[in-house]
């Protein structure tokens, strides 16, 4: 799991993960699903999200540039996968979240 958060950009497969880990696909799995309540790629997702969220809450930068930094290889993937996760595109994210936070600190 330190792999994935170390470099969240890398295009990681089913097959990468166990191998790291030095263990077969079907005990990595299990194992991980034991600890972390989630599939690997399930969990991979969540974290590319929520580290999507923090970029697009405290940063400047482009959707674009963000799907780069989670893991997408562009700002159209990363709108899907957020859409579909999230319910709204990630600009429409970013909006409601900065007009929330502007509401609570008048």
């Amino acid at each position: 799991m330190h792999e994935l958060h170390a470099d969240l950009s890398r295009p990681w497969t089913v097959d990468e993960l166990p191998r790291k880990a030095g263990m077969s696909r079907s005990a990595f799995a299990a194992l991980f699903k034991e600890r972390t309540g989630e599939t690997p790629l399930g969990y991979l997702t969540a974290w590319r999200m929520y580290r999507a969220k923090v970029l697009l809450r405290d940063t400047p930068l482009s959707v674009q540039e963000i799907a780069v930094r989670v893991g997408y290889d562009t700002g159209t993937a990363l709108s899907r996968a957020f859409s579909k996760k999230e319910g709204v595109s990630p600009g429409a994210w970013r909006n409601l979240t900065h007009e929330t936070t502007r509401r609570s600190s008048a």
